[in-house]
């Protein structure tokens, strides 16, 4: 069994997220194959910045609207290159998760908040 590690520029953008499809597929033929994927390119440095600046009492909105862009221009161009790519679901999907990030920023936020103030100076 072969392991395929993909991530970073190499699912960046559609082209290039399908390029990875081909090789996936072409070693498929040849064997069994283990996918990993991981984040593409900027994401794991918003994640970062994210934190950072929830913990630092900082506005982590325009890392998170950067990343949300990330993902649905891969999917715009998922969608454009593949008929009867799942757009609709997937953006929901998507959609679901960042909500999910911009409530745990906004709690994580209030609670650095809170806590900076309670503490004597």
């Amino acid at each position: 069994m072969r392991v395929l590690k993909f991530g970073g520029t190499s699912v960046a953008n559609a082209e290039r997220f399908l390029r990875v499809a081909d090789i996936l597929e072409s070693n498929a033929r040849q064997g069994q194959v283990a996918t990993v994927l991981s984040a593409p390119a900027k994401i794991t440095n918003h994640l970062v910045a994210m934190i950072e600046k929830t913990i630092g009492g900082q506005d982590a909105l325009p890392n998170i609207s950067d990343a949300e862009r990330i993902f649905s221009d891969l999917l715009a161009g998922l969608a454009s290159a593949q008929p009867g790519f799942p757009l609709a679901r997937l953006k929901m999907v998507v959609e679901q998760e960042f909500a999910q990030i911009k409530h745990v920023c906004m709690v994580s936020a209030c609670w650095v908040s809170a806590r900076t103030a309670s503490t004597p100076r």
